[in-house]
């Protein structure tokens, strides 16, 4: 699986009800469940992100057009990007930036 970042952005705070935010709650849970968010929250800029873990943007497309908040549009703007994870096991990506500029 592949994971993707999601950057929600714009919003529409007064559309905001309790009936929304119990069934976004709900929506999310059900993906942390599945394993499939591992990451989500508001950021102090007033945007959210959530960190998926899919097969493809695609997937993570269906997932937002499930939630009440896109439902809703409480969020007008959504971003995905793909996200190569650096970590201890592929040496943080040093091998594919020394090829880079080995072959420039």
């Amino acid at each position: 699986m592949n994971k993707y970042v999601v950057r929600l952005s714009e919003k529409q705070r007064e559309l905001m009800s309790k009936d929304l935010i119990l069934g976004h709650v709900k929506h999310l849970k059900k993906l942390k469940m599945k394993g499939l968010l591992p990451i989500c929250g508001p950021c102090n800029d007033g945007t959210a992100i959530m960190i998926f873990q899919a097969n493809s943007i695609r997937e993570v497309e269906k997932y937002l057009e499930e939630d009440p908040f896109s439902k809703a549009n409480y969020y007008q703007k959504r971003e995905i990007v793909e996200l190569s994870e650096a970590t201890i096991e592929n040496n943080f990506l040093l091998d594919d930036v020394i090829e880079y500029i080995e072959n420039k």
